[in-house]
C-alpha cells in the first residue's frame, strides 16, 4: 500500500511510521503540496494520512484539494482525540480521525480495512 504523509513537523511520528511502514513493505511518500497527488491518482491501495497540527487553518482547503483529485481514504491524525473536532473534519470529508499514537497501534487494521472497502467496490 502506498501510504502518504502530509506533516511538515512532527518527526518523531514520521519516523515510527516509516518503521512500521518498513516492516510491512509499504511505500511512504512524504509530499508537501496536494498538486503531488495527481501522479497517483489512479492508484488503488493509497491511504492519505494529514497532520491536524500542520493544517489547522485551512482543513476544507486540505480535503477539498484531496477529493478533487481522486476519493483517497483520508486519515487526519491529532495529538490528542477531540470528539468536537471530529465531528467537525467528518462533516467536511476526513474517513477516519483518530490520535497519532492509536494510529500507530492499528495501523495494520486501518489497511486492511481500506483494502477490504476497495475491493468491495471493485466488485460492484
Amino acid at each position: 500500500m502506498k501510504v502518504i504523509l502530509f506533516s511538515k513537523s512532527d518527526y518523531n511520528f514520521s519516523a515510527k511510521l516509516a518503521q512500521i511502514c518498513d516492516l510491512e513493505s509499504d511505500q511512504l511518500l512524504f509530499f508537501d503540496n496536494f498538486d503531488s497527488l495527481i501522479k497517483i491518482k489512479d492508484e488503488l491501495n493509497v491511504l492519505l494520512i494529514v497532520d491536524f497540527n500542520d493544517y489547522i487553518s485551512n482543513l476544507d482547503f486540505v480535503i477539498n484539494s484531496i477529493k478533487g483529485v481522486a476519493n483517497f481514504s483520508t486519515c487526519l491524525l491529532l495529538d490528542k482525540m477531540d470528539s468536537k473536532i471530529q465531528k467537525k473534519v467528518t462533516s467536511i470529508g476526513f474517513d477516519i480521525v483518530m490520535s497519532k499514537s492509536i494510529f500507530l497501534m492499528n495501523i495494520k487494521t486501518i489497511k486492511n480495512q481500506i483494502k477490504n472497502s476497495i475491493n468491495k467496490s471493485q466488485k460492484h
